[in-house]
């Protein structure tokens, strides 16, 4: 994976450590049909979304992924692998959905 991707990646974790202020000033929110959306449309998202968002975009699916599993606990370190294996699974598999490429990669059975 190249390196500007994970630093990337490890920006988005920064933001979920920071104040959420930010992300309730915004005025342009809109709904996201994560059933429906695909890995290569996330990944557009990821790239132009700001790391605040994409913080709140990575606890969702990964509170999704809990409720499916039934998880409790948040992990942090787990949370960021999460995150990097799935940018790098839907980077290789645009088609997909993404919640389809998150259970991949964030469920052990």
């Amino acid at each position: 994976m190249n390196r500007s991707l994970i630093t990337a990646i490890l920006c988005l974790f920064a933001a979920l450590f920071t104040s959420s202020t930010a992300l309730a000033k915004k005025t342009q929110i809109h709904d996201i049909d994560f059933g429906a959306i695909t890995c290569n449309e996330f990944m557009q998202e990821v790239a132009k979304g700001s790391s605040e968002d994409m913080g709140v975009v990575f606890m969702w699916i990964d509170g999704y992924l809990s409720g499916v599993s039934g998880d409790k606990v948040l992990s942090w370190k787990n949370l960021e692998k999460f995150s990097i294996d799935l940018v790098a699974y839907c980077a290789s598999k645009p088609d997909e959905k993404v919640l389809d490429a998150a259970e991949e990669v964030g469920i052990s059975e």
